[in-house]
């Protein structure tokens, strides 16, 4: 997810698609020598942001294509790899560009451990630190990073003296068929507002574009031939990396959640990002001329595969590390709380169902006139019908409390003015309708702002609810954490799970509550 917020993708998913396709080479032009002495074949693989997604499920671009069939899966995803790397196993690299774990009942529950078990026995090169690594505190990173039989990078996350976290390097270098790659890892500066003040105390997040320059020099000093920035930043910071310093050969990249199904070229670099949740394989496959130490092809088209229980047999050792851990929450996690009439979907650019539905918890837990709720906090959709526990729980995801505070009206308004400042809605709210004309300045774009149907007064104090990372200050919304009267509720979980059940079936709302003109 910019917070904790994924992007769209870019096109519905699973269009006919085998293994076996043909994956057009495109020369570089900055990369490619007059002469070519028998270039090697090189695969890259790479996944990011699957967060704790090991079982497959029903995507809402394949329900709202009338397929509705189950996409994802790790015991898929793990015979694919196994397929590709088959096809050229000495020159076949394998690559996360981070958030891994946090997400699912199935991974949350365990602290990560399945997905650890799984990475392990698959044999991943090097994994980026991603945001999400951090939202269940250092302790526990320190915990995943040392069961991992593969090298963790972050070259720009460091501690106040400089020294990197225990168990991370800045990069790696790979020989495959006698070339020399290095990996660079990095994380989104963005850390620091997207995960709990609490995670990162401590740290430092340099910007990447500081970080690389000497970090290239030192590794083509000590002989790397291809130089692989592996990013945990977003398809925007990556263009902008690419544009900002000069030689980096491949970006694979992360936390934007973009199905990149042609490559980028930025710059003269290549990028990839194979979505989120396990739902591609992304296979980049180059033709390095060792003579003229250059790239002069790579993976033009459908650099993305992908996965589902009809792309590949499963693997009968990752399904049976899925089945040990699912059992163990199934009973509780595979119960109906309630049902749905309608699709309750996110809307990653303003208001949703969804988002209103989880406002409109907070509040009646809370007993408070207003709620705000973060759109990024909200990490998934559920499909009209039976609600389970697990469905909610992979939208609630952060184990996030209710927070009640009191707030001046003036506090109000802000919160809202920023919740547009960027042009779409970033909070969800319940007990308030607010209208924002964008053609007026920042700061002035709310032209009407009720509470239960009355004016908003300025001088008024306001009992408002939200989650406690927004309360802490999370997303940048400080203004919360000058708030009086603090008081803690229920989780977030349990108020949405009884509010669903307390109001099920749950039907389709105006959705009219912030009307951006």
């Amino acid at each position: 997810m910019t917070m904790r917020t994924p992007y769209r993708f870019k096109r519905t998913l699973f269009a006919a698609c085998t293994l076996c396709c043909f994956l057009a080479y495109t020369p570089i032009a900055a990369f490619a020598g007059t002469a070519q002495h028998h270039p090697v074949n090189l695969t890259i693989l790479h996944i990011n942001d699957t967060h704790g997604h090991l079982l497959p499920f029903v995507s809402f671009p394949e329900k709202l294509a009338g397929q509705g069939e189950k996409a994802g899966g790790a015991a898929f995803l793990a015979r694919m790899i196994e397929q590709e790397r088959d096809q050229n196993p000495d020159g076949t690299l394998l690559l996360s560009a981070g958030d891994m774990f946090q997400g699912t009942p199935i991974s949350n529950l365990f602290h990560g451990k399945p997905v650890i078990e799984i990475m392990n026995y698959l044999h991943f090169d090097a994994m980026a630190l991603g945001n999400h690594e951090f939202d269940w505190g250092q302790g526990v990173l320190h915990s995943i990073i040392s069961e991992a039989r593969f090298p963790v990078l972050s070259a720009n996350v460091t501690t106040r003296d400089g020294k990197l976290i225990k168990g991370v390097k800045p990069y790696i270098i790979l020989d495959k068929k006698g070339v020399r790659i290095a990996i660079i890892g990095l994380t989104t500066p963005q850390t620091r507002y997207t995960t709990k003040a609490d995670n990162v105390v401590g740290l430092k997040f340099s910007w990447p574009e500081s970080v690389m320059p000497p970090l290239i020099r030192e590794v083509k000093a000590k002989g790397a031939s291809i130089v692989i920035a592996l990013t945990h930043l977003g398809l925007y910071d990556d263009r902008r990396l690419a544009s900002e310093v000069k030689g980096i050969d491949l970006i694979v990249g992360g936390h934007s959640h973009t199905a990149i199904t042609d490559p980028v070229v930025q710059s003269g670099t290549v990028i990839v990002q194979a979505g989120c949740y396990g739902l591609y394989l992304g296979v980049m496959k180059i033709a390095f001329d060792p003579e003229a130490k250059k790239i002069v092809s790579f993976t033009g088209n459908n650099e993305l595969l992908p996965v589902s229980p009809r792309s590949a047999p499963a693997d009968p050792r990752v399904a049976k590390i899925i089945d040990e851990y699912e059992a163990k929450i199934k009973p509780q996690f595979a119960k109906t709380i309630g049902t749905a009439d309608v699709d309750l979907k996110r809307n990653f650019t303003g208001e949703s169902r969804l988002g209103d539905l989880i406002a409109d918890a907070m509040r009646s837990s809370s007993g408070a006139q207003i709620a705000f709720q973060n759109r990024g906090g909200i990490r998934a959709d559920i499909p009209a019908g039976p609600v389970t526990m697990e469905e909610v729980f992979t939208v609630l995801p952060f184990d996030d409390n209710i927070v009640s505070m009191n707030l001046s009206g003036k506090q109000v308004r802000q919160a809202l003015e920023q919740s547009v400042a960027h042009g779409d809605v970033t909070l969800q709210v319940s007990g308030i309708r607010a209208v924002f004309d964008m053609s007026k300045p920042p700061g002035e774009r709310a032209v009407s702002i009720e509470v239960a149907g009355k004016p908003l007064d300025d001088q008024a104090s306001y009992r408002v609810a939200t989650n406690d990372f927004l309360a802490a200050g999370g997303d940048r919304f400080n203004l919360f954490k000058h708030g009086r009267d603090f008081s803690t509720g229920q989780s977030q979980l349990e108020a949405v799970v009884d509010y669903i059940g307390r109001n099920s079936p749950i039907k389709a709302g105006s959705m009219r509550r912030m009307i951006v003109k």
